[in-house]
């Protein structure tokens, strides 16, 4: 078994005692790069160890394959539960998708310890048949049925729902800041034009219409942009473009194949063949740019890419932050991954890399986007994302007022300071003095309700509350 860094000894830790104080269904929170694979290894030898039988559970095969992968690595001999695989039903641990296993639960005895991939996705009716059957989650947990282990960097829906519907106790380690301190993620470089109007533009499931968003943001002026943007200050990056159809990725693809660059693209219709092979030439450097349209926003393992084109303007703070992730595993010679943002999807969700305030309630009051979006603009003068209602900048520059709604435009990105960024929310936080003001900031930036209390109970302990 390779080494344990400190986060992940400190989280194996916290997830023990969360067992033994009486939690069943406890949520690990860890950012891409803390390494939720390596801990999770060493709780199914631990479980083991214990002659306790284990299931591994996710909803892509891409993601049992890169954990069975590294079980092998560690000889943790496994089993699997999928389709299209030789089931060895006398391993204790298993790798279970879950679309097989909820149509086959009559089959099979309930396991000891369930772990769940994304398990934001945990809410979902499928997961809780297998819940129900397994007499897990604090809705259907009896004593002696199974335990769970949730794992997500984002343990929030869409749609609004909770995880407290499916999990007990919520275990955070790290921001994604925080591993590019330690050198264990790499650092980004983010730059965003003005953002595209999408006014009018409705939502569906929760996001925006995808015909309707398609119609926005699949027009010449913009993919002719992203290309020269990329020439222009990532040429030669391996590069994942995420965009909002088939059409338009398909569109995204010429467009860069026009301009000299090897570029294909995947979508949720391509073969698995086809896929390997957009990830094999990202990896070895065949390939300078995988267009992509519903795919690759987890369960991807490509540590060479080192620049995402954000042509997809989402409401989900999932998508956002798992399709930034999907460029900043370090690799050899690696230091950075440029984000080219043509989608507004800063403003909408902020800095990728701070901490954020998770809770296990679901949303209040969840609408529409623009009730969470931060509105920003760019200063001019150091590039910094600022407020859009504040009069001047960190760096002194005071900014013209400005009354007019933003279009999409042929124009240059600027890089976002995400340091200045960080620090601007700090001192709007700090502004927030009393317990109203904190409540009222906590809403405009989407934190649960327990957030302003915590803060300021905090506040209170130093004394500086008023």
């Amino acid at each position: 078994m390779s080494n344990l860094r400190p986060r992940q000894v400190k989280a194996i830790q916290d997830i023990t005692d969360a067992y033994l104080q009486g939690y069943n269904s406890p949520v690990l929170v860890a950012p891409t790069g803390m390494g939720k694979t390596h801990t999770a290894a060493v709780i199914i030898r631990r479980s083991i160890a214990k002659g306790k039988t284990v299931w591994f559970l996710a909803h892509l095969k891409q993601i049992l394959k890169d954990t069975s992968e590294r079980l092998s690595v560690e000889g943790i001999p496994h089993g699997w539960i999928a389709a299209g695989t030789n089931p060895d039903r006398r391993q204790g641990v298993q790798m279970v998708m879950i679309q097989t296993i909820v149509r086959r639960l009559e089959l099979f005895t309930p396991p000891d310890l369930i772990i769940v991939d994304e398990a934001h996705l945990a809410v979902s009716k499928s997961y809780q048949d297998v819940f129900a059957w397994s007499k897990s989650c604090p809705k259907f947990y009896e004593p002696k049925g199974t335990r769970l282990l949730h794992l997500t960097a984002t343990p929030v829906r869409l749609d609004g729902r909770g995880m407290g519907e499916v999990a007990d106790k919520l275990i955070l380690t790290c921001s994604t800041q925080d591993l590019i301190d330690e050198g264990l993620l790499a650092n980004i470089k983010y730059y965003a034009p003005a953002p595209p109007s999408l006014i009018g533009v409705k939502s569906s499931m929760g996001d925006y219409s995808q015909n309707e968003l398609s119609e926005v943001m699949d027009k010449p002026k913009i993919t002719g942009n992203a290309v020269s943007e990329y020439r222009k200050v990532a040429h030669g990056r391996p590069c994942i473009a995420f965009c909002v159809s088939i059409k338009h990725a398909e569109n995204v693809r010429d467009e860069f194949t026009s301009q000299g660059y090897r570029a294909v693209m995947v979508s949720g219709n391509s073969s698995d063949e086809e896929r390997n092979e957009a990830l094999v030439g990202l990896n070895t450097g065949k390939i300078d740019v995988v267009c992509n349209c519903a795919l690759w926003v987890a369960g991807v393992d490509a540590p060479r890419v080192s620049c995402i084109i954000l042509l997809a303007p989402t409401q989900s703070l999932v998508k956002y932050l798992q399709s930034i992730g999907r460029g900043l595993r370090m690799a050899d010679g690696k230091t950075d991954c440029v984000i080219l943002d043509h989608a507004g999807n800063l403003q909408r969700h902020g800095n990728p890399a701070e901490l954020r305030e998770w809770t296990l309630s679901p949303a209040k009051n969840k609408k529409t986007a623009s009730k969470n979006e931060v509105s920003l603009k760019t200063c001019p003068e150091c590039f910094a994302s600022v407020v859009s209602l504040a009069p001047n900048c960190v760096c002194g520059h005071v900014f013209a007022p400005v009354e007019r709604e933003i279009e999409i435009v042929e124009g240059t990105l600027s890089e976002i300071d995400l340091t200045a960024l960080h620090k601007q929310r700090r001192r709007e936080q700090g502004a927030a003095r009393s317990l109203s003001d904190l409540i009222a900031f906590g809403k405009s930036k989407g934190y649960g309700a327990g957030w302003a209390h915590k803060v300021y109970a905090s506040r209170q302990k130093k004394g500086t509350a008023l």
